[in-house]
């Protein structure tokens, strides 16, 4: 018999108002990135040398880790958690770290997000975001690489950081996450962005290349990342079962008396049998979901 969690596809009303704010922080994040990339790119002079586009990368780059700080100590972001990432969703998810309930409508969220900032870069931008160099801000890797050296690299690079996440978000005293993986996210573009193009965000990926029709690899860049992100977050499980401690979650920020006594409602979830084996017997779980707790505070 093989039964399906109900809580899985029935998110609170706290979850919903958490994805709609990680879709508007996803879609300003990549809205900035465009603008960065055509600002930083875009105006590089024919023919410039590939110490400058080096430069001009690592600048763009160090500018977005920037962003991801900005955004994650913003109020949306300390309500939603800012995560702007399907990997970094579903690599927490894995740890234990994101209920199950707040995966589709994160993962939705970021997906329409990068889509809708397309949209608004070309509002924006007009046809020049469309044109070479900026060409829809697409990550493309440099020569010599294969897929799948890209795939490693997208992959080892969201495992470290997810593997990181989950080790500074237990110390104590509190480490600055949001300053941390800010930090990770610049540097992983500044030393990637020439070699295997350094996206580590398929939302980042997404909306360029269907825009831009520069679909090659873009399978890689889509699940290399979440790959690497759900083996770390797995083995973050693994270890807090040798060595029990509380996580706190990753999801939105101190919900109030009500919202609380609805997500733990919702936790007290409702296995539902969707093969039925003999009799069919409906059953129901008092396991309360225990991997992360219900949402306390933001992460950063």
């Amino acid at each position: 018999m093989i039964f399906v969690r109900r809580d899985i596809i029935r998110p609170t009303a706290q979850d919903a108002r958490a994805a709609v704010a990680e879709f508007l922080l996803t879609a300003a994040f990549m809205a900035s990135v465009f603008s960065l990339v055509r600002w930083g790119i875009g105006t590089m002079a024919p023919g410039a040398s590939a110490a400058e586009l080096r430069v001009r990368v690592a600048a763009v780059s160090a500018s977005v880790g920037v962003l991801i700080v900005g955004f994650a100590v913003s109020r949306p972001g300390r309500f939603s958690g800012a995560h702007m990432n399907p990997a970094i969703t579903l690599g927490l998810f894995a740890a234990g770290a994101v209920p199950a309930r707040r995966v589709l409508p994160y993962l939705a969220a970021q997906v329409s997000g990068s889509i809708v900032a397309a949209m608004l870069a070309r509002l924006l931008w007009g046809p020049s975001v469309g044109e070479e160099p900026v060409k829809w801000a697409v990550v493309q890797p440099g020569n010599g690489w294969s897929g799948w050296a890209v795939a490693a690299a997208e992959a080892a690079t969201l495992a470290a950081i997810v593997a990181v996440m989950c080790a500074v978000k237990n110390r104590r005293p509190r480490w600055p996450l949001a300053w941390i993986v800010g930090a990770l996210f610049g540097l992983q573009g500044a030393i990637l962005g020439t070699l295997s193009g350094g996206s580590a965000n398929p939302a980042r990926q997404l909306g360029p290349a269907l825009f831009s029709g520069d679909v090659h690899l873009l399978i890689v860049y889509l699940v290399a990342p979440v790959a690497g992100a759900m083996l770390a977050g797995h083995i973050a499980t693994g270890h807090r079962l040798r060595h029990p401690s509380r996580i706190e979650d990753f999801g939105p920020a101190a919900p109030g008396p009500a919202a609380r006594a609805q997500a733990e409602a919702v936790d007290q979830a409702e296995v539902v049998p969707v093969v039925a084996g003999l009799g069919g017997v409906h059953r129901r779980s008092q396991e309360v979901e225990r991997s992360c707790g219900s949402a306390r505070r933001s992460p950063w």
